[in-house]
């Protein structure tokens, strides 16, 4: 019974052996602990959201294809970050170089399927001509003395990847120079520099081609403080001409300047003709008075230094800060510039000065939309552009709040062309009626700038003359009734023509055509002259310069008896009761040395 047992025990033993070695052989079946990799290493690449910038750089070299091919290849894979932490540019440098980039990429491919426990110290042969990594292995893996493989043995159905967290460089390796447009453009600094130029095609093109120039470079806070320095808030204020002169004067176009080529009191000329200066104070470097703050960025094309300041050209440096410059600046003001430019060089002297009383001046600056209110489409003659800017200009400093106010006229203001007459009556300010002060109390630096929406013109004939010549086939029966009274007393021609300070009422020939219609007259001679002299002293207002923007509703006493003014309406009703429409803004406010005219579509009649 004894060996009986024992041989059963042995049994079940073998028994018991088979089994566990028939279920170990299962399992190693059916549950594989490494499974055979599905992803290329473009597609490992792909799948890990750290290595995007390597993938879209492998795209750029044209490389996807290869590293999706047998291999197999062992990669050193650079992370987004290492990516990032190449000096600025430097990655859009190598992507818009993909034979370059070809080659840096290769340079971290390794032919065959080298796992981490197969690397030893010593180097490895990269797919980069024959170029070696200097492996170092001492707990994790060095590269090339500084980059760290940070997460090893990634493998692919075509190799292996480890990811590194720096950019391997092969030895003397250097990366393309970038033209000096592309160097502003990758510069976040340099971006309103860079906004500049691209109102300047030809500039962008000169500065990205083959060319020895020197760049001095404001950066964003200079341009923002000469920004403020002008009084203007953007580039787009300011006429082209004048940002392209500002923009010029930033470059030398003949040679490449490095720092070391520079010396203190040092001249050259710019591309816009006129030279800066340098001056060095012990380790400070200033061209025309602005500091270096980083130099010798070196271009494929020249050298960028980076400025402090914007440079201002010798030329418009007077301008700076006066009450030119707020028109200099803006691009609508570029008519009264060239008006400026076009006169007698004494007009910018006087405007850049402190006035003939050494107490500053006032200057009322039209917009162009002012020249063209005006009827001025062209630039007059020399003479008349004089006589017309000097009339713009008061020699003294007056700030809005100290203008005159007035009642029911215009008040004269003596400026340096003659008087003009100015209404302020506290819901607005006029001049000569029809130009009204939009913007006030712009400083400078000697006086003050008012905007105004109608350009000045200066009377050249009194009331009479005009009406003879301001529209020769409207007012020849209104001149015809003055004529009458020539000699006679009152003499009304005489006294139109003379000095003194009159608003008329002038009636045009239609309203005469329709008085003589309504009198059974056939002309103004059977008028008996006692009734023509008291009608045509109905339209002389008793208040001398009354300009439209001074009329109030109400009785307003004539030379013969009161007429109503509907303000609103633009009537006047005479003292019979009759109504006659002030005409348009064209033929209102006609300004001449002794009055002022408005043209009317009615004759006034006065009361019997």
């Amino acid at each position: 019974m004894k060996n009986l047992k024992t041989h059963f025990k042995s049994m079940l033993l073998v028994f018991m052996a088979l089994a566990l070695i028939t279920f170990a052989g299962c399992k190693d079946d059916d549950d594989d602990p490494t499974p055979t990799p599905d992803k290329d290493i473009v597609e490992l690449a792909q799948a890990t959201p750290d290595l995007s910038t390597l993938v879209a750089a492998i795209d750029a070299a044209g490389l996807t294809s290869t590293l999706k091919g047998p291999g197999p290849f062992t990669v050193f894979a650079p992370t987004n970050a290492a990516f990032e932490a190449l000096p600025d540019g430097a990655l859009e440098t190598l992507l818009a170089n993909p034979t370059v980039l070809a080659d840096l990429l290769t340079y971290h491919v390794v032919s065959g399927n080298v796992m981490s426990s197969d690397l030893t110290d010593g180097p490895v042969t990269t797919l980069f001509n024959g170029e070696t990594i200097e492996v170092s292995v001492s707990g994790t893996v060095t590269l090339n003395g500084s980059a760290t493989v940070t997460s090893a043995d990634n493998e692919a159905s075509n190799g292996v990847v480890h990811i590194i967290n720096e950019v391997l460089f092969p030895e003397g390796f250097e990366l393309p120079k970038q033209n000096i447009v592309e160097i502003a453009a990758g510069t976040p600094d340099l971006s309103i520099l860079v906004e500049a130029l691209t109102l300047y095609p030809d500039l962008v093109e000169a500065l990205s081609d083959e060319g020895t120039y020197t760049v001095f470079a404001p950066n964003n806070d200079a341009f923002t403080a000469f920004l403020g320095v002008i009084g203007q808030t953007g580039l787009d204020d300011i006429p082209e001409e004048v940002l392209r002169d500002v923009l010029e004067y930033h470059v030398i176009s003949t040679a490449a300047l490095l720092s070391a080529d520079l010396s203190d009191g040092q001249t050259a000329a710019t591309l816009g003709g006129e030279d800066v200066t340098v001056t060095i104070d012990g380790s400070d470097v200033f061209i025309s008075d602005s500091k270096v703050l980083s130099p010798d960025v070196v271009a494929s094309n020249g050298v960028v230094h980076i400025m402090e300041d914007v440079m201002v050209p010798p030329s418009i440096v007077p301008i700076v800060g006066t009450i030119v410059a707020p028109a200099y600046f803006n691009k609508d003001f570029t008519t009264l510039i060239a008006a400026v430019q076009a006169a007698d060089p004494s007009i910018l002297s006087l405007l850049l000065s402190s006035g003939p009383s050494e107490q500053g001046l006032t200057l009322f600056a039209p917009t162009n939309d002012a020249f063209v209110a005006a009827g001025i489409i062209e630039l007059p003659d020399q003479a008349t552009l004089d006589a017309v800017l000097a009339y713009h200009v008061i020699d003294a400093t007056i700030m809005a709040a100290d203008l005159p106010t007035t009642g029911t006229g215009a008040s004269a203001v003596t400026s340096l062309g003659g008087d003009f007459y100015l209404t302020n009556k506290g819901s607005g300010v006029y001049i000569n009626g029809n130009s009204e002060v939009t913007a006030t109390d712009i400083d400078g630096s000697n006086g003050v700038v008012h905007v105004i929406n109608r350009t000045l013109i200066p009377p050249s004939s009194n009331v009479v003359d005009i009406a003879i010549s301001f529209n020769p086939d409207e007012f020849t029966q209104l001149v015809a009734a003055l004529a009458r009274t020539s000699g006679e007393d009152p003499d009304l021609l005489a006294a139109l023509s003379g000095e003194g300070a009159f608003t008329v009422f002038a009636p045009t020939d239609a309203a005469f055509e329709a008085l003589y219609t309504a009198l059974g007259v056939g002309s103004v001679d059977d008028i008996p002259l006692a009734t023509l002299t008291a009608v045509l002293q109905h339209h002389v207002i008793a208040t001398p310069r009354v300009f439209s923007s001074d009329l109030e509703s109400g009785a307003v006493p004539t030379l013969n008896g009161d007429i109503t003014i509907d303000a609103e309406a633009g009537t006047i009703t005479d003292g019979s009761d009759g109504v006659a429409n002030l005409a348009s803004s064209e033929f209102l406010n006609v300004l001449g040395t002794n009055g002022v005219i408005h043209v009317i579509d009615a004759v006034l009649i006065p009361a019997p």
